[in-house]
């Protein structure tokens, strides 16, 4: 006769394939990195109306200069996926626009934009990620591919079978609401009194391993490893709209992915607070 309560091994395996137990971990060692984390942060969804979930919220403030009165704060948002199941992006190679043009809407600045004077009488607006001079900076700007489309690899019956139904859904549309939930909060904070603020927002799914990229070059296929994906999607809705810039990352990826990937961006524009102040408070045109 089987007993009314499970064992102490099997509540254990319950709660690893519920995920909790990877969320946990995955916010200790943000944790252990600075950031202030918030586990199972809600946010409103305007399709809905109703309030969502998103597993991790983590605040951190890289630079606080008297002064200049510069503050610079990195927000994570991170929906964490412990499955065995490879995820597959394809990739090609970037376009004009994906390497010159284009400006990450998650990063908040001082000046939403500068004047560049093109005669007398115009002039056009200047994105400040792209005025400052960020992409040289930005691991995504130093990579020459692009990801265009992901599945995910599953088991069907015999067969393992590329599958994209629902995960764009799943993964994709409930960060990209995050990020905007997170911009929404933000107005005015960027210009408090004396001080002026910066506000980087780094959407992350993290993923326990098994994270890579095919790449084709003709008839040639190449499969690779990855530790971090970086993947942009433009979205036009009712409520979302623009390009979303969200990274896949797997969790032994991540303490490289804070020192190298979002610590060496943040640094750059620490760096440049402290060498042209004017310029990142946005009292220099």
């Amino acid at each position: 006769m089987s007993s009314p309560h499970p064992t102490d091994e099997q509540i254990l395996t319950a709660l690893e394939k519920s995920g909790f137990l990877f969320e946990q971990e995955i916010a200790t060692i943000l944790e252990g990195n600075g950031f202030h984390v918030e586990t199972s942060w809600s946010y409103l969804d305007l399709d809905t109306k109703k309030s969502r979930e998103i597993d991790l919220r983590a605040v951190k403030t890289y630079l606080h200069n008297e002064e200049h009165k510069i503050q610079i704060f990195a927000e994570i948002l991170v929906e964490c996926k412990d499955s065995s199941s490879p995820f597959v992006f394809l990739e090609r190679q970037k376009n004009k626009r994906e390497t010159t043009t284009f400006h990450p809407k998650e990063y908040i600045f001082p000046r939403k934009t500068y004047r560049k004077e093109l005669s007398a009488n115009s002039f056009r607006e200047i994105p400040a990620f792209t005025h400052l001079g960020l992409a040289p900076s930005h691991y995504y700007f130093k990579y020459p591919n692009k990801a265009t489309q992901f599945s995910k690899i599953v088991r069907k019956g015999s067969d393992w079978v590329a599958n994209h139904e629902g995960i764009y859904d799943s993964l994709f549309l409930p960060i990209a609401k995050a990020v905007d939930a997170s911009l929404k909060s933000l107005p005015g904070s960027r210009n408090t009194g004396e001080w002026r603020i910066v506000w980087l927002i780094f959407p992350v799914v993290v993923l326990r391993d098994h994270l890579m990229t095919l790449t084709m070059d003709g008839e040639d296929k190449s499969l690779t490893e990855k530790g971090r994906v970086t993947f942009v999607r433009n979205l036009d809705s009712d409520t979302l709209k623009g390009d979303y810039l969200v990274d896949f990352v797997t969790s032994h990826y991540l303490q490289n992915y804070l020192d190298n990937d979002v610590g060496q961006f943040v640094s750059a524009i620490a760096d440049l607070s402290i060498s042209s102040p004017e310029l990142i408070r946005g009292d220099k045109v």
